[in-house]
Protein backbone atom coordinates (compact mmCIF):
# COMPACT_ATOMS: atom_id res chain seq x y z
CA UNK A 1 0.00 0.00 0.00
CA UNK A 2 0.98 3.40 -0.53
CA UNK A 3 2.57 5.76 1.69
CA UNK A 4 0.05 8.96 2.84
CA UNK A 5 1.12 12.31 3.53
CA UNK A 6 -2.02 14.56 4.63
CA UNK A 7 -1.43 17.90 3.59
CA UNK A 8 -0.87 20.62 5.97
CA UNK A 9 -4.08 22.28 7.71
CA UNK A 10 -3.66 25.93 6.87
CA UNK A 11 -4.77 28.20 9.99
CA UNK A 12 -7.35 29.11 9.15
CA UNK A 13 -8.35 25.53 7.58
CA UNK A 14 -9.72 24.43 11.45
CA UNK A 15 -12.59 27.17 10.91
CA UNK A 16 -13.60 26.32 7.66
CA UNK A 17 -14.05 22.77 8.98
CA UNK A 18 -16.11 24.44 11.51
CA UNK A 19 -18.23 25.88 9.02
CA UNK A 20 -18.70 23.12 6.73
CA UNK A 21 -19.79 20.86 9.59
CA UNK A 22 -22.11 23.07 10.98
CA UNK A 23 -23.99 23.03 7.52
CA UNK A 24 -23.63 19.25 7.14
CA UNK A 25 -26.75 16.97 8.55
CA UNK A 26 -24.46 13.71 9.21
CA UNK A 27 -20.82 14.53 8.25
CA UNK A 28 -18.29 16.20 10.20
CA UNK A 29 -15.25 17.39 9.14
CA UNK A 30 -11.45 18.48 11.23
CA UNK A 31 -8.23 19.97 9.54
CA UNK A 32 -5.40 18.50 11.96
CA UNK A 33 -3.21 17.96 9.48
CA UNK A 34 -3.23 14.19 11.16
CA UNK A 35 -4.40 11.31 8.81
CA UNK A 36 -7.84 9.75 10.49
CA UNK A 37 -8.07 5.65 10.13
CA UNK A 38 -9.63 4.47 6.53
CA UNK A 39 -7.82 6.07 3.21
CA UNK A 40 -10.06 6.70 0.00
CA UNK A 41 -7.60 3.48 -1.70
CA UNK A 42 -8.04 0.86 1.41
CA UNK A 43 -8.99 -2.63 0.89
CA UNK A 44 -12.53 -2.48 0.79
CA UNK A 45 -13.09 -6.16 1.57
CA UNK A 46 -13.26 -5.64 5.59
CA UNK A 47 -15.74 -2.53 5.05
CA UNK A 48 -18.04 -5.05 3.00
CA UNK A 49 -17.59 -7.51 5.24
CA UNK A 50 -18.65 -5.81 8.11
CA UNK A 51 -21.95 -4.48 6.33
CA UNK A 52 -23.20 -7.70 5.57
CA UNK A 53 -22.36 -8.90 8.58
CA UNK A 54 -24.90 -6.10 9.69
CA UNK A 55 -27.53 -6.85 6.94
CA UNK A 56 -27.11 -10.43 7.91
CA UNK A 57 -28.18 -9.52 11.65
CA UNK A 58 -30.64 -7.25 10.58
CA UNK A 59 -32.57 -8.93 7.51
CA UNK A 60 -31.53 -12.36 8.11
CA UNK A 61 -29.15 -14.82 6.63
CA UNK A 62 -30.96 -14.42 3.00
CA UNK A 63 -29.57 -10.78 2.76
CA UNK A 64 -27.51 -11.07 -0.57
CA UNK A 65 -23.93 -10.01 -0.84
CA UNK A 66 -24.17 -7.72 -4.01
CA UNK A 67 -25.83 -5.21 -1.69
CA UNK A 68 -23.19 -4.76 1.03
CA UNK A 69 -20.99 -3.98 -2.21
CA UNK A 70 -23.03 -1.31 -3.64
CA UNK A 71 -23.43 0.63 -0.04
CA UNK A 72 -19.48 0.50 0.42
CA UNK A 73 -19.01 2.29 -3.19
CA UNK A 74 -21.72 4.74 -2.20
CA UNK A 75 -20.23 5.44 1.08
CA UNK A 76 -16.51 5.81 -0.01
CA UNK A 77 -17.97 8.16 -3.02
CA UNK A 78 -19.25 10.18 -0.75
CA UNK A 79 -16.61 11.18 1.21
CA UNK A 80 -14.86 13.23 -1.56
CA UNK A 81 -17.90 14.37 -3.05
CA UNK A 82 -19.46 15.75 0.34
CA UNK A 83 -15.78 17.18 1.20
CA UNK A 84 -15.44 19.15 -2.22
CA UNK A 85 -18.92 20.63 -2.55
CA UNK A 86 -19.17 21.80 1.27
CA UNK A 87 -15.54 23.13 0.69
CA UNK A 88 -17.38 24.82 -2.46
CA UNK A 89 -20.44 25.68 0.01
CA UNK A 90 -18.30 28.07 1.98
CA UNK A 91 -16.13 29.70 -1.18
CA UNK A 92 -13.24 26.84 -0.20
CA UNK A 93 -11.44 24.38 -1.94
CA UNK A 94 -10.15 21.19 -0.69
CA UNK A 95 -6.79 20.85 -3.18
CA UNK A 96 -6.07 17.34 -2.44
CA UNK A 97 -9.28 15.38 -2.02
CA UNK A 98 -7.04 12.11 -3.30
CA UNK A 99 -5.47 12.38 0.13
CA UNK A 100 -8.94 12.64 2.24
CA UNK A 101 -8.64 10.49 5.40
CA UNK A 102 -11.79 9.22 7.21
CA UNK A 103 -13.67 7.57 10.26
CA UNK A 104 -16.70 5.20 9.62
CA UNK A 105 -19.53 5.90 12.32
CA UNK A 106 -22.16 3.44 12.93
CA UNK A 107 -23.89 0.95 9.58
CA UNK A 108 -20.22 1.66 8.35
CA UNK A 109 -21.38 5.19 7.20
CA UNK A 110 -18.47 7.71 7.17
CA UNK A 111 -18.95 9.91 10.08
CA UNK A 112 -15.35 12.32 10.15
CA UNK A 113 -13.61 13.59 7.11
CA UNK A 114 -9.85 15.00 7.70
CA UNK A 115 -9.95 17.83 5.28
CA UNK A 116 -5.89 18.69 5.47
CA UNK A 117 -5.42 21.86 3.28
CA UNK A 118 -7.91 24.62 2.12
CA UNK A 119 -7.84 27.37 -0.11
CA UNK A 120 -10.32 29.96 -0.78
CA UNK A 121 -12.15 30.29 -4.39
CA UNK A 122 -13.64 32.73 -5.84
CA UNK A 123 -17.14 32.90 -8.41
CA UNK A 124 -20.94 32.29 -7.10
CA UNK A 125 -22.14 28.95 -5.85
CA UNK A 126 -22.84 27.61 -8.69
CA UNK A 127 -19.05 28.19 -10.40
CA UNK A 128 -17.41 26.96 -7.16
CA UNK A 129 -19.44 23.54 -7.11
CA UNK A 130 -18.85 23.44 -11.37
CA UNK A 131 -14.87 23.25 -10.12
CA UNK A 132 -15.27 21.19 -7.00
CA UNK A 133 -17.66 18.59 -9.39
CA UNK A 134 -14.27 18.62 -11.89
CA UNK A 135 -11.93 17.93 -9.15
CA UNK A 136 -14.32 15.39 -7.14
CA UNK A 137 -14.72 13.41 -10.80
CA UNK A 138 -10.71 13.00 -10.84
CA UNK A 139 -10.57 11.27 -7.70
CA UNK A 140 -14.30 9.90 -7.91
CA UNK A 141 -13.79 8.05 -11.70
CA UNK A 142 -10.84 5.98 -11.05
CA UNK A 143 -12.02 5.01 -7.74
CA UNK A 144 -14.99 3.77 -9.00
CA UNK A 145 -13.63 2.03 -11.69
CA UNK A 146 -10.81 -0.09 -9.94
CA UNK A 147 -13.55 -0.46 -6.92
CA UNK A 148 -13.56 -4.20 -5.80
CA UNK A 149 -17.13 -5.42 -5.68
CA UNK A 150 -18.91 -8.60 -4.11
CA UNK A 151 -20.44 -9.00 -7.37
CA UNK A 152 -19.77 -8.19 -11.29
CA UNK A 153 -20.63 -4.29 -11.08
CA UNK A 154 -21.10 -3.15 -14.62
CA UNK A 155 -19.53 0.40 -15.63
CA UNK A 156 -23.00 2.15 -15.73
CA UNK A 157 -23.42 1.67 -12.27
CA UNK A 158 -20.26 2.49 -11.20
CA UNK A 159 -20.27 5.51 -13.16
CA UNK A 160 -23.51 6.17 -12.14
CA UNK A 161 -22.59 6.08 -8.66
CA UNK A 162 -20.35 8.61 -9.07
CA UNK A 163 -22.82 11.53 -10.91
CA UNK A 164 -25.61 10.55 -8.30
CA UNK A 165 -23.30 10.86 -5.19
CA UNK A 166 -22.46 14.16 -6.82
CA UNK A 167 -25.53 15.08 -7.16
CA UNK A 168 -26.88 14.49 -3.16
CA UNK A 169 -23.71 16.17 -1.90
CA UNK A 170 -24.28 19.32 -4.36
CA UNK A 171 -27.97 19.10 -3.63
CA UNK A 172 -27.14 19.35 0.10
CA UNK A 173 -24.89 22.32 -0.42
CA UNK A 174 -28.01 23.93 -2.40
CA UNK A 175 -30.16 23.26 0.68
CA UNK A 176 -27.82 24.89 3.03
CA UNK A 177 -28.09 28.34 1.24
CA UNK A 178 -31.72 28.35 0.76
CA UNK A 179 -32.22 26.19 -2.50
CA UNK A 180 -34.78 23.52 -1.84
CA UNK A 181 -35.91 20.49 -3.92
CA UNK A 182 -39.28 19.17 -3.43
CA UNK A 183 -39.10 16.03 -5.65
CA UNK A 184 -36.77 13.37 -4.81
CA UNK A 185 -34.34 13.70 -7.96
CA UNK A 186 -33.85 9.98 -9.89
CA UNK A 187 -31.00 8.23 -9.85
CA UNK A 188 -28.53 6.34 -12.65
CA UNK A 189 -27.39 3.88 -10.48
CA UNK A 190 -28.82 1.54 -7.95
CA UNK A 191 -28.37 1.06 -4.63
CA UNK A 192 -30.01 -2.30 -4.02
CA UNK A 193 -31.82 -1.84 -1.35
CA UNK A 194 -34.64 -3.68 -2.58
CA UNK A 195 -32.74 -6.94 -2.45
CA UNK A 196 -32.89 -7.07 1.08
CA UNK A 197 -35.63 -9.21 2.61
CA UNK A 198 -38.61 -6.94 3.76
CA UNK A 199 -37.21 -3.82 1.68
CA UNK A 200 -38.74 -1.96 -1.70
CA UNK A 201 -36.79 0.49 -3.70
CA UNK A 202 -36.29 4.26 -2.68
CA UNK A 203 -37.72 6.70 -4.10
CA UNK A 204 -35.40 7.85 -6.77
CA UNK A 205 -34.13 4.21 -7.63
CA UNK A 206 -34.08 4.14 -11.69
CA UNK A 207 -36.51 0.77 -11.01
CA UNK A 208 -38.97 2.84 -10.77
CA UNK A 209 -41.16 4.09 -13.90
CA UNK A 210 -40.79 7.65 -13.94
CA UNK A 211 -44.17 9.86 -12.14
CA UNK A 212 -46.52 10.25 -15.43
CA UNK A 213 -45.60 7.26 -17.56
CA UNK A 214 -48.31 4.83 -17.98
CA UNK A 215 -47.30 1.45 -19.20
CA UNK A 216 -49.33 -0.38 -21.99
Amino acid sequence: MPEHHTPAASPDAGEAAALMSARHAWLRFVATGRPLTHHLDDPVRPWQAAILADHHHWYGPDAPEQVSGAFVLQYLLQVPAHTAAGAAGIGMRVPVLGRLTFERGSGGVPCLVEIGAIEPVGGELEERLTRAEADYRAVAEPLARDYRSTRPMSSRQRLGMVTDMWAEAARTVRGGDGVITLDEPRRISCCLIYALPGCVECAGCPRRRPAGRVSH
